[in-house]
């Protein structure tokens, strides 16, 4: 029975022995979609093949299942150059696909490659050699300099509620040290408003992540423990001891919502 190319990654990613993990974090990818590729659920994109060739370090061709298929069949279209680093898939069509890249070339000179530079068309018809920018390439129907953009801006955008909360928090600071003189009062608890800030930042990230233990809940309750004591404190309340409870709180909240978060994780990757 011939080998699936799930098998066949299987095979080869074992005996070099990694795991999926580890071939996960190389091409930057979920360790559940190696497992599906290996389950033959789905397959990689062919820009992700040069990348599991390399790690595995196999040849295109002997990944995808070829190489054995083309020395019993074609061996008429083998080229052998010792000069030429480069596994030839069909050499008639001018097809080539090697640990570089893709490449196409047809008998008037013509030629396409696609590399980790980029896209690269020459027309030996007229002479001209055509470089694809960011412009030229459509992802789901937007040109992947218009996504570089859009990106740009979304990062942009996450510091805005993050300056402005912190901006509002030192400002606070501000006022409770000049205004709230008595014993020290502003200076000494207004600290905690800085902390706070931290928390309230977390709350957007963790609402933009869709994941509960993104919120900085270890630093609210600090936050909390301290406000809440110096409060205490100043109304001749020794509160110090009294609220170390709070801090019971965060095991019990990473308990609770670490497997929700897991879920909702399993559920995106789906």
């Amino acid at each position: 029975m011939e080998e699936s190319f799930g098998q066949r990654l299987s095979r080869l990613r074992k005996e070099k022995g990694l795991t999926q993990e580890d071939i996960a974090k190389r091409i930057v990818i979920s360790p559940q979609a190696v497992s599906k590729w290996e389950n033959d659920l789905s397959s990689p994109d062919i820009l992700v093949l040069s990348s599991l060739a390399d790690i595995l370090d196999v040849s295109i061709d002997e990944l995808l299942g070829r190489e054995e298929h083309n020395n019993k069949d074609n061996k008429e279209d083998t080229v052998e150059a010792e000069d030429v680093d480069q596994e030839v898939v069909n050499e008639k069509a001018g097809i080539t696909i090697d640990k570089n890249g893709v490449h196409v070339e047809t008998q008037s000179g013509s030629y396409v490659h696609v590399d980790k530079s980029g896209i690269h068309v020459n027309n030996a018809n007229n002479g001209k050699t055509y470089e694809i920018n960011e412009d030229d390439v459509i992802i789901e129907g937007e040109s992947l300099k218009e996504k570089h953009k859009k990106e740009k801006m979304r990062k942009a955008q996450k510091w805005i509620p993050a300056g402005t909360i912190f901006g509002l928090s030192l400002i606070g600071y501000l006022v409770m040290g000049l205004l709230w003189k008595e014993q020290n009062m502003g200076w000494m608890s207004g600290w905690t408003l800085i902390l706070f800030a931290i928390s309230i930042d977390s709350i957007f990230e963790a609402i933009a992540k869709r994941r509960f233990c993104t919120f900085a809940y270890p630093i609210f309750i600090v936050a909390a423990y301290c406000l809440l004591s110096y409060l205490g404190w100043y109304f001749h309340f020794q509160s110090w001891e009294y609220w170390w409870f709070l801090f019971i709180t965060i095991p019990v909240y990473y308990i609770i919502f670490g497997p929700i978060d897991n879920r909702i994780a399993k559920k995106d990757e789906d």
